[in-house]
């Protein structure tokens, strides 16, 4: 991802904050001494680990943190180590690389965009598009929406959901006989500045196999900040 965009020193603290408290640790957890972090959750259905400002984290039952806390961030980023600790019936292994920005260039489109703000136009999308694709963006399940329109139906869209009231949590998706255009790009931006002028910071979790999508990340300007690694773990 690119490092065109800006993300000021005390953004950081933000991101930190926000994810503390998404995994269920003290708010203060994730600091500058690089210290392991481990959240001990003996009901915890998933096994998950995320490297922040090169600091890891790992929260899931007592067991299994405390022998992902010996591996290495890289073995943490391939995600491959904590399916194996998982065990047999463990599945749905993500990997993802964490981007922010607390601010990014405007894009100036040639002709003013018509834009949806609607459910239906974004469901109308995921019905032209693939269904890993649908199930990556999971557009209808965020609480914004950003749809570009074209005489022929929606075309693009861009969704965010608003994590511990801090970070907006951005995902695109674009319809394959558009891609390559620019749409994704613009709905992203346009999504990107509405977050950014309610105050929230701009996140996107990019699937680290998914090469278009690191691209266009890195277009906006958005800056790696990080990596998440999750497994489901099998039931009792």
């Amino acid at each position: 991802m690119s490092s065109r965009g800006t993300f000021q020193p005390g953004s950081r603290g933000i991101v930190r904050l926000a994810w503390a408290r998404r995994l269920g640790l003290p708010d203060l957890s994730f600091s500058d001494d690089g210290a392991r972090l481990l959240g001990r959750v003996d009901s915890a259905r998933e096994l998950t680990a995320v490297v922040l400002f090169g600091q890891l984290a790992v929260t899931g039952p007592a067991g299994l943190v405390a022998a992902a806390a010996d591996l290495g961030l890289d073995e943490v980023v391939d995600g491959g180590a904590l399916l194996r600790l998982a065990g047999h019936g463990a599945r749905g292994l993500r990997t993802a690389v964490l981007g922010f920005a607390d601010d990014l260039p405007l894009a100036q489109p040639d002709v003013e965009p018509q834009v949806s703000r609607g459910a239906p136009d974004a469901i109308g999308l995921e019905m032209r598009c693939p269904p890993d694709d649908v199930s990556s963006a999971a557009l209808t399940e965020r609480e914004q929406r950003f749809t570009l329109m074209l005489p022929d139906g929606p075309a693009a869209c861009a969704a965010y959901t608003v994590r511990e009231g801090l970070l907006a949590d951005l995902s695109v998706l674009v319809a394959p006989p558009l891609r390559r255009r620019g749409l994704g790009r613009l709905a992203a931006s346009i999504a990107a500045h509405e977050a950014l002028a309610e105050g929230l910071i701009v996140q996107i979790a990019v699937p680290s196999h998914a090469t278009a999508a690191l691209r266009l990340a890195d277009s906006l300007g958005i800056q790696a900040q990080g990596h998440i690694a999750s497994v489901q773990l099998p039931r009792p």
